[in-house]
């Protein structure tokens, strides 16, 4: 049964999320002290999710346990991506967040509140979960103001694709899944196991087809030109995914 976590704040400034489509850059210490330039980190060719958070939420303590559990150790490149928890407002202290993490067992790094970056991804519904990344164009490739379980498999992809961008569509997959001719034109050949269904993220990550495999065959004539990551699966519930650009 899908769970949703919306926890929306008595004071919301909004309904919904505004159509960010780039990051808000900070320089700020972590609560252990430790000095970041978000977009830096950015740059870098790393990929961040924010997660957004108010004190006595407990959709945010689920949604940080789902991320922790079910996404991050599911990314291609664990190296490359951060996880950062932020208090959604200036008044949270880091003494509050080092009590939030230590009580929940978290060991992702958190920071004292930023209630900039609330208003930039719309409003007070916690918790918000961001995914920014593509080296220079500090792209935003994911945002919701709260999280269900059932929306993991789009964060892992909207981590896939900013990574994908940072370093370009080439470099990062599943290793053991290969996709030819890539570029294409039209029809994609995909290895590495007996795939039956396939699903194609823009790097925004939007879900922009879904289709049965047919021996290993993917007909993406229909897409616009850009980049793509694949997400793949099998009868027996084996996953991959891979990255492909159409021309």
């Amino acid at each position: 049964m899908k769970q949703t976590y919306a926890f929306l704040a008595a004071l919301a400034l909004a309904s919904g999320l505004q159509a960010q489509t780039t990051a808000l850059d900070f320089t700020a210490n972590d609560c252990n002290g430790v000095g970041h330039t978000l977009f830096s980190e950015l740059e870098a060719g790393n990929a961040v999710i924010i997660e957004l958070v108010m004190m006595g939420c407990q959709p945010c303590v689920t949604a940080s346990q789902s991320i922790t559990a079910n996404v991050l150790p599911n990314v291609s490149d664990p190296s490359r991506v951060k996880f950062y928890s932020i208090g959604f407002t200036n008044s949270i202290t880091c003494t509050q967040m080092n009590d939030w993490a230590y009580t929940n067992g978290f060991t992702h790094t958190v920071f004292a509140g930023m209630s900039a970056q609330t208003t930039h991804f719309g409003g007070m519904g916690m918790p918000t979960i961001a995914v920014v990344g593509g080296g220079s164009s500090h792209g935003v490739y994911y945002t919701e103001q709260g999280h269900s379980s059932s929306q993991n498999p789009t964060i892992l992809a909207a981590v896939e694709a900013a990574l994908a961008a940072s370093v370009g569509v080439q470099e990062v997959s599943t290793p053991g899944v290969g996709v030819s001719p890539n570029p294409t034109t039209d029809v994609l050949t995909v290895t590495g196991a007996n795939w039956t269904s396939a699903q194609v993220v823009d790097i925004q990550g939007r879900e922009v087809m879904s289709a049965q495999m047919n021996a290993g065959k993917l007909d993406v004539s229909t897409l616009p030109t850009g980049a793509y990551v694949l997400r793949l699966s099998d009868a027996t519930g084996t996953t991959g995914m891979a990255r492909f650009e159409k021309r």
